[in-house]
């Protein structure tokens, strides 16, 4: 009586490509049993399905092998055992069982049997790649798309990992603008992709994930994380239709919506580490002050805390250039104040034009006449102060406020990036010195262009400094510090000030209109053509004594003519007894 032998298989349950292994079989009959021939196959098959699995794009043989371990002939009662070996391929793809792919190495044994039903078995094989040496450490930190909005950062001790490893890290967010973080998942995601029959699919093939809750966690704080690969996790692998990659993904959930960001990682057969594990880089605020402080340091800025966060401060060109990030609950991206070494004194106003606003002063350069709207007290001077260098300097960034005094901008760029850090502070350099070369070279008003080389050579006679913008000198007389000032109307000029800064201030100075009188009466008496300034106007306070002459100086030196009875009052008023009128 004929009867189906049990089979029974021994083989390796994981097998690498270019290994040879040995396949072990044992018939046990019952009875005798006539046999064709007892075959063993070694079948490595590759099917391929469309997204959602109801199509099959591709299903293909990629390898048989066999060996006939019996022929024809009698099976007798009892166990009968053979054996033999199969040689795999260098370049047989590893085994993956997934959604749209899946490729399968099986071992198979089929006993034939004439006329009765055949005897089978069929057995898995994992083919693995082989394990290899593995590559030498690289810290690695990346963020998610640069810009000026919120962002994540990620840092890892490597992006080389193997099955069983501990993927060990940290994450950190900022550029919230004060929204509130909630919560945050880390993730290693295996993707695998099918490209077969001039169609492609895609499928998540795995989700290790890390979840935490941002409630009490703040920007630029780290946020350290742990997944465990498990031990037969599928190394990542690339054939000719399939594929399979890794990635870590971290996804911030927050008030405003949500960031994601990727950063790929392999996933290989490598030897287990030697050793402690590489020390990953920091992010969040460490990483941030650091990167400040280089991009500060090539910049010649030195690194401060300021009231929102970290600021860069130092001088460029002559000028004051602060750096700062933009305000944490409005703007933000990168802004920079350059505040100048001396006022220019044009009431000089650039600043965005609105729509359909006219244009005010026209440069002739038409992206920066579209941009802005400039103003200021004379047109030639304006003109003059916007070199061609300073608007280009000012056209660089997405807002630009400028006056007499300092120049504001801003510009829409990450401010953790170090490259776009240092760009941006390349850019505020060239500013810087647009705006040194072009107060050096303003011109005087139009009006009191022929008075120039005499307030010039009074300035140095005085021991003092000329600001040729809007005719204002400062100097020194008997050691005290005097400021003279042309006043305008529009652009034309109509009255000159001359002040004396009381250093220190006198107390009581200002009281009464009797010191001010005793002045007009002084300048009256010794200066000549004080009389015919009709209008001018005295002031005597503790801190200054100022006269507003109703007349333009041509020449600033008349001035001194002023300055002799305001020093003398100066002195009586603080009890010095000296020759004079007010002995």
């Amino acid at each position: 009586m004929r009867s189906r032998p049990f089979i029974a298989l021994r083989l390796p349950e994981v097998v690498h490509p270019g290994e040879t292994f040995d396949v072990e079989l044992s018939l046990d009959s019952a009875s005798e049993t006539p046999i064709d021939f007892v075959r063993v196959t070694l079948q490595h098959t590759q099917t391929l399905w469309s997204t959602d699995r109801g199509e099959v794009l591709q299903a293909r043989e990629r390898l048989l092998l066999s060996d006939e371990v019996a022929g024809r002939g009698r099976l007798g009662e009892g166990v009968h055992r053979y054996r033999t070996s199969f040689t795999l391929p260098g370049d047989v793809p590893p085994t993956h069982l997934g959604f749209v792919a899946e490729l399968r190495c099986v071992v198979r044994v089929v006993v034939s049997i004439p006329w009765w039903p055949d005897a089978k078995e069929t057995r898995d094989v994992a083919v693995r790649p082989a394990v290899g040496p593995r590559p030498r450490s690289e810290p690695f930190t990346g963020a998610s798309a640069r810009g000026s909005g919120p962002f994540l950062e990620v840092s890892l001790p490597d992006r080389t990992l193997a099955p069983g490893d501990m993927l060990t890290g940290a994450v950190a967010f900022g550029g919230l603008g004060g929204r509130r973080a909630s919560t945050l998942e880390v993730a290693l995601v295996g993707v695998e992709k099918v490209r077969a029959a001039s169609q492609y699919s895609s499928s998540e093939a795995h989700r290790l994930t890390f979840f935490r809750d941002l409630s009490r966690s703040h920007e630029g704080q780290e946020v350290p994380f742990r997944i465990e690969l498990p031990g037969d996790l599928t190394p990542a692998f690339r054939v000719e239709e399939v594929s399979l990659e890794y990635a870590l993904e971290a996804v911030l959930e927050h008030a405003g919506g949500r960031v994601v960001h990727r950063v790929p990682v392999d996933i290989g057969p490598f030897a287990p580490r030697a050793g402690r594990d590489a020390q990953r880089p920091s992010v969040g605020a460490a990483r941030w002050r650091a990167v400040w402080a280089r991009a500060g340091e090539r910049a010649g800025l030195s690194v401060r805390d300021g009231a929102n966060g970290l600021e860069l401060r130092g001088v460029r060109a002559g000028s004051v250039v602060e750096v700062a990030r933009g305000d944490e609950r409005s703007a933000t991206g990168l802004g920079a104040t350059v505040r100048f070494a001396e006022p220019w004194g044009l009431d000089l106003q650039v600043r965005p034009r609105r729509a359909l606003e006219l244009v005010g002063v026209v440069t002739g350069d038409p992206a920066f006449d579209g941009r802005f709207r400039v103003r200021g007290r004379e047109d030639a001077q304006v003109l003059a102060a916007l070199t061609p260098a300073l608007r280009a300097a000012l056209t660089a960034f997405s807002e630009v406020e400028l006056d007499d005094a300092r120049a504001r901008v801003r510009s829409a760029v990450g401010a953790f990036d170090e490259s776009a850090l240092e760009l941006f502070l390349r850019q505020v350099e060239a500013l810087a010195h647009a705006i040194a070369a072009a107060g050096a070279a303003l011109p005087p008003p139009a009006s009191m262009a022929s008075c120039l080389p005499a307030w010039r050579r009074f300035a140095e006679e005085s021991g003092g400094s000329l600001q040729v913008g809007p005719m204002r000198l400062t100097g020194y007389l008997e050691g005290a510090r005097f400021e003279v000032a042309t006043l305008f109307k529009g652009a034309a000029a109509f009255a000159t000030r001359v002040a004396l800064p009381l250093e220190p201030a006198i107390e009581g100075a200002g009281g009464g209109a009797t010191a001010a009188e005793a002045l007009l009466a002084a300048l009256r008496e010794q200066v000549s053509w004080f009389r015919d300034a009709e209008g001018s106007v005295l002031s005597v306070g503790p801190e200054e004594i100022a006269v507003r002459i109703a007349a333009v100086l041509d020449a600033a030196a008349a001035a001194r003519e002023v300055l002799q009875p305001m020093l003398a009052l100066a002195r009586a008023l603080r009890g010095e007894r000296r020759g004079g009128p007010y002995r």
